[in-house]
Formats: structure tokens, C-alpha cells, sequence
């Protein structure tokens, strides 16, 4: 008998905790769909993590994606009705405000670090690196640059990096004109044309740049920091005002379920990022590897955790504060003609509010910080 109670204490224990740690949903089809749009860059991947780690069925939800090439084509689904949640840049859905003025950015995830305009390792351009060191100063330096770039033919995704440019072209007192800018669909089609020997400069997605500079051995001219204001850029969910005011409690969610992601990718990532790469190679037609990720993450694309986001992205005091983002965006976007008059910054940019509820959320905050 004391054997038989012995097995009955310890199947009680495993109960409770497995109890402890069991979704809220337990049977699959209570969970409440959700479909997220996905773009084919490192910086959208962790929900896929979410998905296959189960976290979002820990909170009821069962999230499903559906792959574009672009915001737009993915705006126009998230209008249709196709997708709950979109993501996207904020210059990206900037331009398109004027059509769509209730697109709302209810989450930043990622922080891209990867703006890097490249050069040919022959170029005449001298690099920011090697200005500065000659001139020992980074605005001079930066300057430089620009003054350098007026006149070159740059091989780009305009819809993704206009705001870009012009922003850098400002900093060094030039503008977006002085630039003969060659428009692609897509950031590997502009890559492919640059290597093929058309143009003279190429700003594009990380995988293109990575390869550019890491196997093919050309250079970096400016990148990230060294822009100044420009060189700040996050990677957000968005939804329509609609969406937002029917299902705020699931936004609220949806942060605890990318936050959890970024718990696990950042303490597992040789866990995480076989995960990733299942659905990103497939997404740009790559072949990166959990070492290549290792060297983007976090040196291109950095997932903040809840502590670091709410001191860095979310805190009005910090140099990465989101609103300087927007703030400067919606600068660049109006000089360059967008009609921004029917939404301001601080209507299209909800995700202060959102997150704070999250904060404020304490069985949130213990399914964010429960073990895996």
C-alpha cells in the first residue's frame, strides 16, 4: 500500500505541474485563429517559432501565415479580409497612408540593423570608415559620403527604402534627385542586376547584402549608426483601426506570443533557428545555415526581450524610442509629396498602448517568463 500511495503522491505532483504549464487552450479547436501575414525576411520569423513551439495555443490563439513579397500585396489581403495581422516597415506602410489611413502599427519586433549600402571592392567611393578615419569626424564623414553618392545610379526596392535614402541624402545635404535610383520589385532581383555590373551603389534586403560582402567580397559604404537618424528601423505587426477596436485583448496577446518567441529564440537559438530556417530558405530561395543565422542575430536583426524593449523601444528617453522613427519617416515622407494630412503619427502608431497593457498583464508576464 505505501508503494501504491507512493505512485499516487508522485502522478498528483505531475499533474499539478504539468497543469501549471498546459495552454489555456487544451483542446485544439477552441483556439481562436489567427492569420498573420509574413515578408520574406529574417526580421518576421519568430511567430513561426510561436506556432511550432505551441505557444500561441498556451494562450488560446492558433496563428496561421500566409507569405508576400511586399507590404502592399499584403495590405491589400489584410483589407481583404485574407489576414488578421500584417507586417511590415513603417517607411513601407508610410506610403501608404494617403490610401489607407486607417492602417494601424500595433507592435515593433525586430530592429534591423542590416542598412548597408554596397559597393563593388573597385569602387572609387570611399567608405564612411575610411572618411572618418581621415577626417575624425562622423558627421563630416557621413557628408562625404553623400557628396560621393550625387550622381551614382543606386539599385533598390523603393516601396522598402525610399524614406531611406532620402534621409541619408538629407543628412549630407543633398537630395533624393541627386540620385538616379533604379526601382526593382523585389531586393534579389536588384542584387542579381548589381552583380551582373549595373549600377554603381545597391541598398537591398540582408541576404543580398550579406552575400554581397561576405562571399563576393565587395564593401559597405555607409551602414546603420553611421547614417545618423536614418539608420533607425524597426520591423512591425499591423492592422486595420477596425481589427484593433474588435479584438484589442487579442493584440495584447499577441505580443505575449512574440515576446515568449524572443525568450526562446534568445535563450535556445540552436533550437529556434533550425525552425526558422525550415520556413525562410524556402521564402528567398536561400540556403542559410543555423551558423549564418548566428551571424545575423543579433548583428543585423536584433529581437529585444520584454525588458530590453520597454528601456529601448518603448521608453521616451531612449535614442531608439519608436516615435523618432516615425517622427522622421513621416518628415521624409511628406518632403518627398505623400499626402499625410488624414492620420497623424501618433493615430497610425497605436503599439505604446498595446504594450503597456501587456506589461500590466501579470499572467502575461508569467507566461512570458515560464520554462520551456
Amino acid at each position: 500500500m505505501g508503494l501504491i500511495k507512493l505512485i499516487g503522491k508522485s502522478l498528483a505532483a505531475a499533474s499539478v505541474v504539468a497543469l501549471s504549464l498546459a495552454p489555456l487552450s487544451v483542446h485544439a479547436e477552441t483556439n481562436i485563429p489567427v492569420k498573420v501575414g509574413v515578408l520574406p525576411y529574417l526580421d518576421y520569423q519568430l511567430l513561426y517559432v510561436a506556432h511550432e513551439k505551441g505557444f500561441d495555443h498556451q494562450l488560446g490563439y492558433d496563428l496561421s501565415f500566409t507569405t508576400f513579397p511586399l507590404e502592399p500585396n499584403q495590405t491589400r489581403a489584410l483589407i481583404r479580409g485574407d489576414i488578421d495581422i500584417g507586417q511590415g516597415a513603417i517607411g513601407s506602410l508610410i506610403s501608404q497612408l494617403p490610401a489607407r489611413p486607417d492602417l494601424r502599427v500595433v507592435m515593433s519586433g525586430a530592429q534591423y540593423k542590416g542598412f548597408a549600402f554596397i559597393v563593388r571592392k573597385d569602387s572609387a567611393l570611399k567608405s564612411f570608415d575610411e572618411l572618418n578615419k581621415t577626417l575624425n569626424n562622423e558627421e563630416a564623414a557621413r557628408k562625404a559620403v553623400v557628396e560621393q553618392m550625387a550622381g551614382k545610379s543606386l539599385l533598390t526596392t523603393e516601396s522598402s527604402y525610399r524614406a531611406t535614402i532620402a534621409g541619408l541624402m538629407s543628412e549630407g545635404g543633398k537630395n533624393y534627385s541627386d540620385l538616379k535610383v533604379q526601382n526593382y520589385a523585389e531586393a534579389a532581383q536588384a542584387a542579381t542586376a548589381f552583380i551582373r555590373g549595373t549600377g554603381d551603389i545597391y541598398l537591398g534586403a540582408v541576404a543580398q547584402t550579406i552575400k554581397l560582402v561576405d562571399q563576393m567580397g565587395y564593401k559597405v559604404l555607409i551602414q546603420n549608426q553611421q547614417m545618423g537618424a536614418p539608420g533607425l528601423w524597426y520591423s512591425n505587426a499591423y492592422v486595420t483601426q477596425d481589427y484593433l477596436d474588435k479584438h484589442e485583448k487579442l493584440l495584447v496577446d499577441f505580443t505575449a506570443i512574440f515576446q515568449r518567441a524572443v525568450r526562446f529564440t534568445t535563450e535556445k537559438p540552436d533550437e529556434a533557428y533550425p525552425i526558422i530556417l525550415k520556413y525562410l530558405n524556402p521564402q528567398t530561395g536561400g540556403s542559410a545555415t543555423v551558423d549564418d543565422l548566428k551571424n545575423q542575430i543579433p548583428r543585423t536583426t536584433y529581437f529585444p526581450t520584454t525588458e530590453e524593449a520597454k528601456s529601448m523601444v518603448y521608453s521616451a528617453n531612449s535614442q531608439a524610442y519608436w516615435k523618432h522613427l516615425v517622427d522622421f519617416q513621416y518628415v521624409q515622407a511628406k518632403a518627398l509629396g505623400t499626402d499625410l494630412s488624414k492620420v497623424s503619427g501618433d493615430q497610425f502608431v497605436v503599439q505604446d498602448k498595446i504594450f503597456n497593457k501587456f506589461l500590466g498583464d501579470a499572467d502575461l508576464q508569467k507566461y512570458v517568463a515560464a520554462p520551456f
